[in-house]
């Protein structure tokens, strides 16, 4: 199956994740949270996520949906964290220079962690527009958090002089996440390794200063 979604940033150590995000009920069992998220995660790519139901997940996890509840409040949360959780890696990106950070989030985010959040993206996307409990459940824990660690990883930069005090730090870090998934709702189409590199290459580097980088084709997907 081929990607929908592809990019990543640095963590800023104030910039909370998915799995610091407080949960209600009883004390949380690791071991039932990752059966949970891996039945989640199986069973968007075999049905889809408008035919996930909750029952499927506690019956593909062995727990009880009541179980499921006490930790998730909806599908729509579970699924997002369940993305969140295998792309979780790429918020480690901090090498210490912004060229470096840069190859980085690319190289992380098309990794195999990545291309296993793009199968479940693939799934998920077409939902967005038409799924309000969704979408913004997306928004809020999935594709902000995931622009302010970018802006994070850019406020670095700038704070070793990397880049000029000119630089629209805001807008550089929105643009990677939001065209990858504009392409996905727009056009129906996979936004893969590629795509993402022409996005960083003409388009966030000289947003940023630096200057453009020529497009090469790959064989990844």
């Amino acid at each position: 199956m081929r990607s929908v979604w592809c990019y990543g940033g640095g963590m800023s150590p104030g910039t909370p994740s998915i799995d610091d995000a407080p949960r209600r009920g009883r004390p949380r069992d690791p071991q039932r949270d990752a059966a949970i998220i891996e039945a989640a995660i199986e069973l968007v790519v075999e049905v889809g996520y408008d035919r996930l139901t909750m029952e499927q997940v506690a019956v593909q996890a062995g727990v009880g949906k009541a179980t499921i509840y006490r930790r998730w409040d909806s599908k729509a949360e579970l699924v997002i964290d369940a993305i969140g959780h295998v792309k979780r890696g790429m918020d480690a990106v901090d090498t210490g220079t912004l060229e470096g950070d840069l190859a980085g989030m690319m190289t992380f985010a098309c990794s195999a962690p990545a291309q296993q959040a793009n199968a479940l993206m693939l799934n998920v996307a077409p939902a967005l527009s038409r799924d309000p409990e969704l979408l913004a459940t997306f928004r809020e824990r999935f594709t902000e958090p995931r622009i302010a660690r970018i802006q994070a990883m850019l406020e670095r930069a700038r704070d070793r002089g990397e880049l000029g005090a000119d630089v629209d730090l805001e807008m550089a870090a929105s643009l990677l996440p939001s065209l990858m998934l504009q392409r996905a709702l727009l056009t129906g189409e996979a936004a893969g390794a590629d795509y993402a590199r022409r996005i960083v290459g003409s388009l966030l580097r000289p947003a940023l200063g630096l200057p453009a980088t020529a497009y090469e084709p790959t064989e990844q997907p």
